[in-house]
């Protein structure tokens, strides 16, 4: 009789530990096209500095990783109604945090301000918080910054590209914009002549996992965290900052 409780206890122990430490089989994650982070190549394979680094964890992991590509507001909304496991790059953000937890970083970003070279306006200053019109991409935690912060914000079409005609046709005096999206597209139109670039502050990016998946694997996030802090360490950033590091 004794030995038979031992055992039962000893199996209860090991079911327990199994349980704890097992991780799920497949994730889905949802993201949208931006370069640098994760895009289409001319393959129509998708690809970016995020995309490997999320990539690199999850085959340490042996979890098989599923990407759903979609508008940026919807990736979030997947995540918040449990349609997905998570999304990513994100910021962290006060909205976020209520149903997401956000991972370690896999990308630097930094927050830029783009004006015309005539513009002689100065974001620092208090008259370009009260008189200036300024927009950023609708779903970003930039339009949602320059909101809470009383800025004028007029316009928040659905992409970065679209954002950037919009500020060249002087249908606003500033934008706020990634730093290495905005590179991408700089270098593409070949346009740094006619920009000047002023720095707002720096917003790393992490993937936001749904506080549901974190509690059915709460071990999966100290895991998957060690793997991106070691692809991170053994692929630093070029010295110039605006690139993404790569495999």
């Amino acid at each position: 009789m004794k030995t038979s409780t031992f055992l039962i206890i000893i199996i209860l122990i090991f079911s327990s530990t199994c349980t704890a430490t097992a991780q799920p089989a497949k994730i889905t994650l949802a993201t949208h096209n931006l370069c640098p982070y994760g895009c289409y190549d001319e393959n129509g394979i998708f690809d970016g500095c995020a995309v490997r680094v999320v990539k690199y964890a999850f085959n340490k992991m042996n979890i098989k990783l599923n990407i759903v590509v979609v508008p940026w507001i919807r990736a979030q909304r997947l995540a918040k109604d449990g349609k997905v496991d998570g999304f990513f790059a994100a910021s962290k953000s006060e909205d976020r945090d209520q149903y997401g937890v956000q991972s370690a970083i896999i990308a630097e970003q930094r927050w830029n301000w783009y004006m015309l070279q005539e513009n002689p306006l100065d974001p620092a200053s208090e008259h370009f918080k009260k008189r200036a019109t300024v927009a950023s991409f609708r779903g970003s935690n930039m339009l949602k910054w320059l909101k809470a912060n009383n800025y004028n914000a007029t316009s928040s079409p659905p992409t970065t590209e679209h954002l950037l005609n919009m500020l060249l046709l002087k249908r606003f005096d500033a934008m706020l914009a990634n730093d290495m999206v905005m590179t991408d597209k700089i270098l593409k139109h070949n346009i740094h002549n006619r920009l000047k670039i002023i720095t707002l502050l720096s917003k790393p990016l992490g993937v936001y996992f749904s506080k549901n998946f974190i509690n059915e694997n709460p071990d999966f996030l100290s895991q998957f965290n060690k793997h991106v802090e070691k692809y991170m360490k053994d692929h630093p950033l070029p010295l110039n900052l605006f690139a993404c590091p790569l495999l």
